[in-house]
């Protein structure tokens, strides 16, 4: 390792480790720190609250290391800057390539430890947070408190729409007053609605995180498109049914801690390999796995976000006028928001089929890294 390397390396250590910590407690206050304040008020016990905030950390890492990239290299670059010390590296021949060169090694560097973390850490601390914060709402939520939730598909249309108007029984582990209205399938009739499921009450049956293995109790179906032969609208009863008997694709869309706590399905509790398992399964049954597999590539994309923002952020740094630490966090913040800007449109663009799951996963990493060469190659300029 050259002289050029170990100080580069040096002087972006202390500002991506103190920016990743900024990020972590900014993004606990803006996503977790209301929710758990709420379970305080709410009665749960202080102990348990603890337990989920520390589980509510780790996830929240993973989004810290880009951003964190970002910022450090941005605060490091500005300090260099600063202190003219890239017009010395000019001066002796040094290409920003050269210089960006230690950026890039350690952005791969801090990438490999986002993918391990999320890999190993992420999913069983995801996990231990649903099944702790199931735990506090499950005494919160025991009663008659009417519950309601609405399942979408992944374009983002209604689905189906959830009705617990009897609440959670909690010595019975069960479900009351269950309604379950389904949209039509058919792509002439969205938005229609198609059938009615009403069960006196329902209860699980296993822990299959989609909500496709359920019991329901004296049921009424009521199907909303009239016999053509009778013009009459057909009503069914059955003193019990599962989610397989019940009408094609009506479910409850949760499994049993997902619809006390209201809670969705979340991807970020399997590892690459377990989610790709698991679109394989679904693929094979017909469902829909476009959002699965945007999601199953993230998992490479964002990790490999702390090099491209590396990468954009060393030839940004080089401005004096830029050195400061609020200009360099305001920066740090236009450039994130518009990455998230663009993850978000490219995600509803992947889930809805519009472009490849993969290509909407990489494509902001695809363009940052144009970004960057361009701002690389203009920089002695």
């Amino acid at each position: 390792m050259s002289v050029l390397d170990r100080l580069i390396i040096r002087e972006l250590t202390g500002p991506i480790v103190n920016s990743i910590f900024m990020f972590l407690a900014v993004l606990f206050g803006g996503a977790y720190l209301f929710q758990i304040t709420d379970l305080l008020v709410q009665g749960a016990p202080f102990s348990l609250v603890l337990q989920i905030a520390l589980f509510t950390l780790p996830v929240l890492v993973t989004q810290a290391f880009p951003m964190g990239m970002l910022l450090g290299t941005l605060l490091a670059f500005g300090r260099l800057s600063g202190d003219s010390e890239h017009v010395a590296l000019f001066g002796c021949g040094v290409s920003m390539m050269r210089i960006a060169r230690p950026v890039a090694v350690v952005g791969l560097v801090v990438s490999v430890a986002a993918f391990l973390w999320n890999e190993i850490v992420v999913p069983p601390a995801q996990v231990a947070f649903y099944d702790l914060r199931h735990s506090a709402r499950e005494n919160i939520e025991a009663g008659a408190r009417p519950m309601d939730y609405i399942i979408r598909r992944d374009d983002g249309t209604v689905d189906q729409v959830v009705t617990i108007q009897g609440g959670y029984d909690a010595e019975q582990r069960r479900f009351r007053g269950v309604t379950i209205l389904k949209m039509s399938d058919d792509p002439l009739r969205v938005g229609q609605p198609e059938v009615i499921v009403y069960a006196e009450y329902a209860e699980p049956r296993g822990t299959d995180p989609k909500g496709r293995d359920w019991v329901y109790h004296n049921v009424f179906i009521t199907y909303l498109r009239p016999d053509p032969d009778r013009r009459t609208f057909l009503d069914t009863y059955s003193e019990r049914a599962s989610t397989v008997t019940l009408p094609r694709n009506v479910r409850m869309g949760r499994d049993f801690k997902g619809v006390l706590a209201q809670t969705p399905l979340d991807n970020r509790t399997m590892s690459f390999r377990a989610l790709r398992a698991e679109i394989e399964q679904d693929s094979a049954r017909g469902e829909n796995t476009l959002g699965a597999q945007v999601d199953l590539w993230e998992k490479l994309s964002l990790p490999l976000a702390s090099v491209i923002f590396g990468l954009v952020a060393a030839p940004l740094g080089l401005r004096p006028h830029r050195g400061s630490k609020a200009m360099g966090f305001g920066i740090a913040i236009g450039i994130i928001f518009a990455y998230w800007v663009l993850y978000r449109w490219m995600y509803t663009l992947g889930k809805g089929g519009g472009i490849p799951p993969m290509l909407a996963s990489f494509t902001g990493c695809l363009i940052g890294l144009v970004v960057a060469g361009i701002l690389i190659y203009r920089a002695r300029q």
